[in-house]
């Protein structure tokens, strides 16, 4: 069963999440028939957050996806690489206790791949890095899989504990220097998570339970699936005529 992994960092600087995320990448694609891809959203135009003319809930089209920014940015580009992998790891800095502003955008840009019927099913994994040991990780890993649970995703954490200790059972939970923080106005700080065993030690286990799941999950889905009456929705994404089948989901009435 082949899998693709797909890490987003929402950082906008090129440093600690990005080589979180990708830690975690290196660790998925050990496994057999895993390919991985990192998207970092700072390569990216993303002119403005959702604007709720819900177009894309009026008519979902997999092609357009986002109808108001269409012709204007990158969402949609981003967006078909969302929807073009089985697995996830979402990764954002801690900034004021919470998600990039970044990070926060292209969760909200993914009201098209909800119109579609979300990620259904589809397994997330969370990384995050703050100046302090308990600066905040917990917060961000929290808003990340929350957001990922509204797609109707599956969340997963880490499986065991390298024998360094752990962050966060929740997701990766790094740390900008170790045993001190290093200053981000420094040139060192861009690469300090390094120096944070612990975290680059879960992030490879993370990324291997992210992408076993995965293959788990969707391999099940071959075998259980609503043709055979097994279970009721399909792996990933509705497609818009199979909601206008079985009625409207979000009002929970059939037509």
């Amino acid at each position: 069963m082949k899998v693709k992994i797909l890490g987003i960092s929402g950082s906008p600087r090129k440093g600690n999440t990005n080589i979180l995320v990708n830690e975690c990448l290196k660790g998925a694609a050990e496994i057999e028939d895993v390919e991985t891809e990192f998207l970092a959203l700072s390569d990216y135009r993303l002119d403005g957050g959702c604007t709720a003319c819900m177009a894309c809930f009026k008519k979902p089209d997999p092609e357009i996806l986002c109808y108001h920014y269409r012709k204007k940015d990158d969402g949609n580009k981003i967006l078909r690489k969302v929807l073009a992998a089985d697995g996830y790891i979402w990764g954002s800095p801690v900034y004021l206790l919470g998600m990039t502003s970044q990070f926060k955008m292209f969760i909200d840009r993914c009201e098209p791949i909800q119109a579609l019927g979300g990620l259904r099913n589809r397994v997330i994994g969370a990384v995050t890095c703050a100046t302090a040991r308990n600066g905040g990780q917990e917060y961000v890993i929290w808003e990340l899989l929350k957001s990922a649970m509204m797609m109707k995703m599956i969340p997963v954490g880490i499986p065991v504990w390298p024998a360094e200790g752990i962050g966060s059972p929740l997701g990766v939970a790094g740390r900008q220097g170790w045993p001190k923080h290093v200053p981000t106005i420094s040139k060192e700080s861009l690469t300090a998570v390094r120096q944070d065993v612990i975290a680059m030690g879960v992030a490879k286990f993370l990324g291997k339970r992210v992408a076993e799941m995965t293959k788990v999950i969707k391999a099940g889905f071959t075998l259980c699936n609503p043709e055979n009456g097994e279970t009721e929705w399909p792996y990933g994404p509705i497609p818009a005529d199979y909601l206008t089948k079985v009625g409207d989901l979000h009002h929970g009435y059939k037509r």
